[in-house]
């Protein structure tokens, strides 16, 4: 059966990296440099049809000699050496601000989107597309590609051109309020020095029109009634060079941050208010491995189900209420489909236990007849006590929509269900 469609066009600008340079992308880093000095110099022409696709630049080309040496010095250039010191707000505030809308509005918008600096044209709709929610806040759940270094940063993220580049650069957009960001793992491929040094500078708190910069890569928004949590499982993330492709972390929370919640925040039993943890990494999945360690450490804060927002595994998928021995109950909500090629789920879950309320199993027809899934983003709409979560995908159509209102202490949620 063919299913083809004709090619989309993004109306909005042209030279954006292809998916299927990020396709199958393994988490290492070994990996993500080999991929980067694989890929083309320029974007591809799109001129050709499914019966006749475009050939791909083979992966054959990174061993070429001249390539392999531009790997390797690449690889030893930004993985050896110290990480970038962990940020945390002493003398810089408390990290906690204020959750607010419009000044005479009871309403907050707020977007989050996962694993969306890749440079593609389908970031580039999905970034259009929060524009056009008006947020009071934008929240990027972490992963700029290939290792998040100063010159992919600057191109795929703050929207600079970099020189002898051939791809169009785009910028996270920014809230009216304000804007942060997590930190990913692939960030911390390259040391997470330009993540602590570029991209936090360039968010924060908005006041007049200008980012006042973010501090840490952690941080909390509240109001009366709700707290949104952004918890840092990417700084842990990576192991020892050459290692790494072995010996996978478990993400754990840094001892600093620990600190954080615990002296800072202080969340407590008699606070009424819903809890909304945000995080890089998933806490469970039912297709991919899972990293339950910071839902261990956050028990110790939460004795109550939390909403639980993350990026890094590239769907979109709600999950029920579940819980790992020892860890927080979590409502999970699987986000990382905002700019990487996005996988369509196997026909058997790899973690059937695992329960799964909406997975998006819809292809995305695409202008380099890949075989793959839609990209997307959620708007959080907050009013008072109540919570409405839209899952949009790239051409802004509403996917999946839930209400949540939190109620002495509890979530309870109401309307939810495919639109």
């Amino acid at each position: 059966m063919n299913n083809w469609m004709p090619p989309f066009h993004s109306g909005t600008r042209a030279g954006g990296k292809d998916l299927q340079d990020l396709r199958g992308l393994a988490r290492s880093p070994f990996h993500a440099f080999l991929r980067k000095v694989a890929r083309p110099p320029r974007p591809r022409v799109k001129t050709a049809t499914p019966e006749a696709p475009a050939p791909a630049y083979r992966m054959i080309a990174a061993f070429a000699s001249s390539q392999t040496w531009r790997w390797l010095a690449e690889y030893v250039r930004h993985r050896f050496g110290p990480r970038h010191p962990f940020q945390t707000y002493q003398g810089h505030g408390s990290g906690i601000y204020r959750l607010q809308g419009d000044e005479h509005g009871d309403e907050v918008r707020v977007a989050l989107a996962g694993d969306w600096g890749t440079g593609t044209d389908e970031a580039a709709l999905v970034a259009r597309q929060i524009e056009g929610f008006r947020a009071h806040y934008t929240i990027h759940l972490g992963d700029v590609y290939y290792m998040g270094d100063g010159r992919e940063v600057a191109e795929n993220f703050l929207g600079q051109p970099v020189q002898g580049s051939h791809f169009t650069p785009i910028a996270w957009p920014l809230g009216s309020r304000g804007s942060f960001s997590l930190l990913g793992n692939h960030e911390m491929y390259a040391r997470g020095i330009a993540y602590f040094r570029h991209i936090l500078p360039s968010l924060g708190e908005m006041r007049n029109g200008v980012s006042q910069g973010q501090q840490a890569s952690f941080f909390c928004l509240e109001n009366d009634d709700w707290r949104v949590i952004g918890i840092d499982t990417g700084y842990d993330s990576v192991n020892w060079p050459f290692i790494e492709s072995i010996l996978e972390p478990d993400c754990a929370l840094p001892p600093l941050l620990i600190d954080w919640l615990e002296k800072t925040l202080k969340p407590s039993e008699d606070d009424a208010r819903g809890i909304i943890v945000l995080s890089h990494h998933q806490y469970f999945s039912a297709f991919d491995h899972a990293y339950p360690k910071a839902a261990t450490q956050l028990a110790t804060f939460f004795k109550r189900p939390v909403l639980w927002f993350w990026g890094h595994e590239h769907r979109l998928t709600i999950y029920d209420k579940f819980s790992v021995k020892d860890g927080v109950e979590a409502f999970g909500r699987c986000i990382g489909h905002a700019g990487m090629p996005v996988d369509l789920a196997p026909t058997t879950p790899a973690h059937p236990e695992v329960p799964i309320v909406f997975l998006d199993e819809r292809v995305y027809h695409n202008d380099e007849h890949l075989h793959l899934g839609m990209n997307g983003f959620a708007r959080l709409t907050f009013r008072s006590k109540q919570l409405l979560v839209d899952y949009v995908d790239l051409h802004g159509t509403c996917i999946y929509t839930e209400t949540w209102t939190a109620e002495d202490a509890q979530l309870l949620r109401e309307d939810a269900g495919p639109v």
